[in-house]
């Protein structure tokens, strides 16, 4: 394992975080006013439920997935605006990070015009939630966190989103943070909008030095929206258009700290600002250790080294309230444990002392260089399948007897034998109720019989017989005789229809059930999969719904369920689907070994060690093989002598 792992590993972190299936909490409206309009392409229109400076919002369905979106319908028609609302949806759709409300779907329709689908979520804006005034500070930096990943990532693609503000950011009830809106975006793509008054788009949380017109705008414009947005959530107010916000200190002085970061993000020159949002949020979270330590009981980050950190993995922020709580409980306190150099160096003490193969002393033979703890995932999810085929018309024997007059029933709402969801049945036939009728029976047009075969209705047929004349010859004869099939009466029954004249037909389709399941896990790279999943401890199971959106916020359970809609189509559903998770907690360790680059892992809660072969006594190991080798050598020399 490379000394980067844990770079790689917080990356990874964020990658895991939700994709979300988005959505908001704006009061409802009403649906489409016609009805050539509830339908665009491949969605149903349900309701309409907001509206922003561009688009129309509509919740809708995914009439192939039966899946909750929301469709954004462009409502202004000058040039500027259908710009920005494709390159919006252009730029979500090539950028993919766990924080970035994506775009699945886009297109333009003759009766409505250009549209986006987005996933559907429950969201509040940033904007409503400070409504209510000042954050939390923890809280506060959590969204901040998720913000600054989320820019980082769009610096790096060379996209300045140019709009950042509490109206742009939207958060779940766990606390997910999606970026949207990218119609102002500069991009290498973006057309030209030097044409629109700057006046019109800026905020209180726009960068002076900000303006359309700029041929190169710079993430440092960014880096000051996201200082503005901070200042917001910890002041419960948005800062001054022009000027300095008033500190953070004059109103708490536990936030002096955290003032000189927000001075720095907003700071008037953009060469004095920091490098990245990454680095601002590490001096954030340094400023706001107190806070940390007082709104999380079973960690002090003020004990630990200044080189440790926590990562919560995205399915914690996402779900933390159906996982179970003590295995997150304890796995938070191992971390507090390890986070300090002494209680690393201890460890490996004690694993050195263990056999002769481990490295003496290990302990004090490393320079840890980062510490970095969280908790991984395997995930199992057991889907339930139910198959109908597309009715057939099927006729049989009608023998009388009146029909139930019934309304025919559509193919997914017939009965079919009460089962469990989960056990497999192979097809059988299944007759849709209200399909029933009669009709005549197209072999004997209704009469019930048939010319006789034998004697084409003639009820007799003839036979030839030899006949001895008195001479003695022989002469032919022909004679008459009564039908032996129909005994004269010419006719006979139709076998078709037993003789009734009448089919009874009815729509049959073939049902059956089968179960499947599917695995996935977060990302396991430079990690010793056999001993995570050996350690690995059940934190949730039982049935879930695919139609909840939280599900699909964590990026492994998102692939997993989407792996399994895959394997849907007309004639086969989802019926069912139960899900286990099971989670082990893992502790990397950056460090420095005869001055090269390292890293070890302790996995699980009995802090199992794996790294590479600097944990082990090669020189040891080297010596006795060439002792052992000597010593048969010499023993083959006086074996031969």
């Amino acid at each position: 394992m490379s000394c980067a792992l844990n770079q790689r590993r917080r990356q990874t972190m964020a990658t895991l975080r939700a994709q979300p299936h988005s959505g908001n909490n704006d009061s409802p409206g009403s649906a489409p006013q016609t009805g050539a309009a509830r339908e665009v392409r491949n969605y149903r229109l349900d309701q309409r439920i907001g509206q922003d400076e561009l688009a129309v919002i509509y919740r809708a369905t995914h009439l192939t997935l039966d899946r909750p979106v929301l469709v954004s319908v462009l409502h202004r028609t000058d040039w500027i605006s259908s710009s920005r609302f494709q390159l919006a949806a252009r730029l979500a759709a090539h950028l993919t990070h766990p924080n970035l409300l994506p775009v699945i779907d886009a297109g333009h329709d003759d009766r409505i015009g250009h549209y986006l689908v987005t996933p559907y979520l429950d969201t509040r804006s940033l904007h409503d939630v400070l409504a209510n005034g000042a954050l939390d500070p923890v809280e506060a930096l959590r969204i901040a966190t998720q913000l600054a990943s989320v820019l980082d990532y769009l610096h790096a693609q060379n996209v300045v989103h140019r709009d950042v503000q509490p109206a742009n950011i939207l958060v779940t009830p766990q606390g997910t943070v999606y970026l949207t809106n990218l119609s102002l975006a500069a991009s290498p793509d973006t057309p030209d909008l030097s044409s629109i008054d700057d006046t019109d788009y800026r905020t209180p949380y726009t960068a002076p030095e900000q303006t359309l017109r700029t041929a190169q705008p710079t993430p440092a414009g960014d880096l000051y929206s996201l200082g503005a947005v901070i200042y917001h959530m910890l002041s419960g107010d948005p800062p001054p258009p022009t000027g300095t916000p008033p500190l953070l200190a004059l109103r708490d002085e536990s936030l002096a700290a955290a003032d000189r970061v927000i001075q720095r993000l907003m700071a008037e020159q953009p060469s004095q600002r920091y490098s990245s949002a990454g680095q601002a949020i590490a001096a954030l979270r340094q400023a706001l250790r107190p806070q940390i330590d007082a709104a999380t009981v079973d960690m002090e980050e003020s004990r630990w080294e200044p080189i440790a950190e926590w990562l919560e993995n995205p399915l914690e922020t996402v779900l933390g309230n159906l996982i179970d709580a003590d295995f997150v409980a304890r796995s938070r306190t191992r971390a507090d444990t390890l986070h300090r150099v002494d209680a690393v160096r201890r460890l490996l003490d004690r694993w050195s002392r263990q056999n002769w193969t481990h490295r003496p002393q290990l302990g004090r033979l490393i320079e840890p260089e980062q510490i970095v703890s969280y908790n991984l995932y395997f995930y199992e999810l057991r889907i339930a399948y139910e198959t109908r085929t597309p009715p057939q018309a099927r006729l049989s024997v009608h023998h009388g007897g009146a029909l139930a007059v019934t309304r025919e029933t559509g193919l997914w709402e017939a009965p079919v034998p009460d089962a469990p969801p989960f056990e497999t049945h192979n097809p059988e036939p299944i007759v849709v109720p209200g399909s029933q009728r009669v009709v005549g029976c197209p072999e004997c047009t209704g009469a019930g019989s048939l010319p006789c075969r034998t004697c084409n209705g003639a009820g007799t047929v003839t036979r030839t017989r030899k006949v001895k004349e008195p001479d003695g010859s022989v002469q032919t004869h022909q004679l008459s005789e009564e039908c032996p099939t129909c005994r004269g009466y010419g006719r006979e029954e139709c076998e078709r229809c037993e003789g009734t004249g009448q089919l009874l037909e009815e729509k049959v389709f073939d049902w059956s059930r089968r179960a499947r399941a599917y695995f996935n896990e977060d990302d396991l790279s430079g990690l010793h999969k056999p001993t995570l999943q050996a350690k690995a401890l059940k934190v949730f199971d039982g049935p879930i719904s695919l139609r909840e959106g939280h599900w699909y916020q964590v990026a492994p359970l998102k692939e997993t369920i989407e792996e399994a809609q895959r394997n849907c189509d007309n004639n086969t559903r989802i019926i069912a689907a139960e899900l286990t998770i099971r989670g082990v907690p893992v502790t990397e360790v950056d460090y420095r070994f005869r001055d090269q680059p390292r890293t070890l892992a302790f996995i699980g809660f009995d802090n199992t060690l794996k790294g590479d072969s600097t944990l082990y006594d090669v020189e040891r190991l080297v010596l006795y093989a060439i002792i052992l080798i000597m010593a048969v050598i010499l023993v083959a020399i006086l074996v031969l002598r």
